[in-house]
């Protein structure tokens, strides 16, 4: 399945799991502080699997362009999700 996906598609998928995985870590870390132990079982059990994307998609990749490229939507999809994430949290 991944080898069949164009290269593009890779690139969204990366970021989306970036961004994804950028604000369940920062509700996990507010659940933490908040010491409410359901939803930081939810956070820590969903974790891992909002990353597969990641393990996929860069062990596939061949070439270092690639994987700039990889990298770069990896960044783009974290402060994308950093910044989403400080909205709500100043909003608070």
């Amino acid at each position: 399945m991944l080898l069949k996906m164009k290269k593009h598609s890779r690139y969204l998928v990366i970021f989306a799991a970036a961004l994804a995985l950028e604000i369940g870590s920062t509700m996990y870390i507010n659940s933490v502080s908040d010491k409410q132990i359901a939803a930081t079982m939810f956070w820590a059990f969903l974790g891992p699997f909002i990353a597969l994307p990641f393990a996929g998609f860069v062990a596939d990749e061949k070439t270092w362009r690639g994987r700039f490229f990889l990298a770069l939507s990896s960044s783009i999809g974290y402060t994308t999700g950093a910044l989403i994430s400080m909205y709500f949290i100043l909003l608070n």
